[in-house]
């Protein structure tokens, strides 16, 4: 079953508008086509410039009355909830922005290879999961709350670089993933990192960890060789660490060599269930009402020829 809500129902009154527009629209085409024709021969106009003065262009009107309800119910902040296959967990992903990142051992480099397949991870969740977005390097930083949005989550990684922070804080990136979960209880952290830890200690991140029930699963990007940093230092991977970490809190390791493996990690974590769900459309109609004016503006200028 599919069900409507509204987070500012109050604003729906602004729907009247709809009926009051469609009149004025009849009630003008009417009154300035007899009101004009009385003192121009726009027969003979029309024919010459080829264009319809009063043409009662109904495909206008709807694609007006299209925009100006989408932006009442964008206004009114509108959710659609239906029952769906979803997965049971919430999940923060935790990507490490510090400067062992910029190993190009990994395609285009360590950080790169994570963002393209974090994001591919986002696309391939299934309706409704809940998705939270850390960077973090020697201090964590909160891109994206908690929301089910796939279009914010991917922005928030694309806005992500480097850390002006050196270092490797994983322990504040779990505190801030633990604030995100404020009130859920399936709880998961997915970390890509090449786990060079040099923030805290690893037994204080695992007590945490347990104390909050958090699941890390933990991902370990980077080859057995390493590579060199943009500073031009040899960067390798630490994977003991984030192997204990992931064993300790419940959670699953992988390692990842390439962009190839990081999906594959990814894909694995998925569980599902059937739920029932709740989408905020808002930023889709939003966008819905962008495309119409654009289409309705050179609809527009084409009718008029000012478009050559």
């Amino acid at each position: 079953m599919v069900a409507v809500s509204f987070l500012y129902p109050k604003f729906l009154f602004l729907l009247l508008l709809v009926p009051f527009f469609v009149f004025v629209y009849f009630f003008s085409v009417v009154y300035n086509k007899k009101k004009a024709i009385v003192f121009s021969n726009f027969e003979a106009m029309e024919r010459f410039y080829d264009i319809e003065f009063f043409s009662k262009n109904f495909l206008a009107l709807y694609l007006n009355l299209a925009i100006l309800i989408l932006l009442i119910f964008t206004i009114a902040g509108t959710a659609v909830s239906f029952s769906v296959d979803t997965s049971a967990f919430s999940y923060v992903i935790a990507i490490d922005g510090s400067g062992s990142m910029t190993t190009s051992d990994i395609f285009p480099t360590r950080l790169g290879a994570a963002k393209i397949s974090a994001k591919n991870f986002i696309e391939s969740l299934p309706i409704g999961v809940e998705i939270g977005i850390i960077g973090f390097s020697g201090d964590a930083e909160v891109l994206q709350v908690l929301d089910n949005s796939k279009i914010r989550a991917k922005m928030a990684i694309d806005s992500m670089g480097i850390g002006q922070i050196q270092g490797t804080n994983i322990y504040n990136a779990l505190i801030a993933a633990n604030k995100l979960f404020e009130g859920r209880n399936m709880k998961s952290i997915v970390l890509i990192s090449d786990g060079q830890l040099n923030v805290g200690d690893a037994p204080q991140i695992t007590r945490y960890a347990n104390r909050n029930n958090l699941i890390v699963n933990t991902i370990a990007v980077g080859t057995e060789k390493g590579g060199l940093t943009e500073l031009n230092t040899l960067s390798t991977v630490d994977e003991e660490f984030l192997k204990a970490l992931a064993f300790n809190s419940g959670g699953k390791f992988f390692r990842a060599t390439d962009v190839n493996e990081l999906e594959n990690s990814f894909s694995a974590l998925i569980r599902e269930t059937n739920e029932q769900v709740t989408i905020d459309i808002t930023l889709y109609s939003l966008f819905a009402v962008v495309i119409l004016f654009a289409l309705t503006w050179i609809m527009h200028n084409l009718r008029f020829k000012v478009i050559p």
